[in-house]
């Protein structure tokens, strides 16, 4: 589903996909994107443990999170752990994807004023 929603409504370019929280730590600081965009729910490690992992070895990444989760606690500790974005699952696609084109290019300008 998001593969296809980035295919038809915006311009990026996917550089990996993984399994479960460590595979996605480990790719995000291979590779080193611009947005990281996690389930809360994973195996192995959660998006709650992995975000920290994700901004320390890849600090210029914009981390979104993609839930069924969508109550006041989850929201609050994904904020507190550094989510830059809360989507619920079932967030309309083409308006999934502005919101996450808005996230790049608001880190984009950011890294542009250090």
């Amino acid at each position: 589903m998001m593969r296809l929603a980035f295919q038809v409504y915006g311009p990026h370019e996917i550089v990996a996909t993984a399994r479960n929280g460590r595979q996605a730590t480990e790719l995000a600081i291979r590779h080193q994107p611009d947005l990281v965009v996690l389930d809360l729910m994973m195996p192995v490690l959660n998006g709650f443990e992995a975000v920290p992992l994700i901004r320390e070895g890849a600090p210029r990444a914009r981390i979104a999170v993609l839930s069924a989760l969508d109550d006041p606690d989850s929201r609050r500790r994904a904020e507190q752990v550094g989510v830059d974005l809360f989507l619920v699952k079932g967030t309309i696609p083409r308006e999934m994807v502005r919101r996450l084109n808005e996230l790049v290019l608001a880190g984009a300008a950011g890294a542009r004023a250090d």
